[in-house]
């Protein structure tokens, strides 16, 4: 998978505290969010609108209120269903919300993800990933054989 650039000019949001953005509000975590490390994490090179869609749905999804929420899951899936988005935006945001521990954000992408694969054969599933295959064609035929 390829590397996020670590040292890139995006913007970044603290995925632990979701008012960042909010200077007229209290900046603490809340007291459940203490336990784990605060570090804000720069969000990839996605382009200037899934950034935006990105950072809204970090800090609506520390909301106390399940509808905002509720409304900010179903805007990132309209979002990510909706606009022409490469695997490689993808992988990247998974890992993003892999590396700030966002269980939602890697839900709704990984999601994404399956159902790009879903249904597809092994040919299929190696040309949207970029992967080469290095199995010989006795190698490919046994696996075929073993697993129909």
């Amino acid at each position: 998978m390829a590397e996020v650039n670590e040292t890139c000019q995006t913007p970044t949001v603290d995925p632990k505290t979701p008012n960042l953005g909010d200077s007229t509000s209290s900046s603490q975590p809340k007291a459940e969010q203490t336990t784990t490390i605060n570090v804000a994490v720069p969000i990839p090179d996605v382009g200037p609108q899934l950034q935006v869609v990105v950072k809204e749905f970090i800090l609506k999804g520390g909301s106390d209120d399940e509808e905002v929420r509720t409304t900010a899951r179903n805007d990132l899936r309209d979002f990510i269903e909706r606009e022409e988005i490469g695997i490689k935006t993808f992988l990247f945001v998974v890992k993003y919300a892999h590396e700030v521990k966002n269980a939602d954000l890697l839900d709704a992408f990984c999601e994404r993800v399956a159902d790009l694969i879903k249904d597809k054969k092994v040919v299929e599933v190696r040309e949207i990933f970029g992967i080469v295959n290095d199995y010989t064609p006795e190698e490919e035929q046994a696996l075929c054989d073993e697993h129909p």
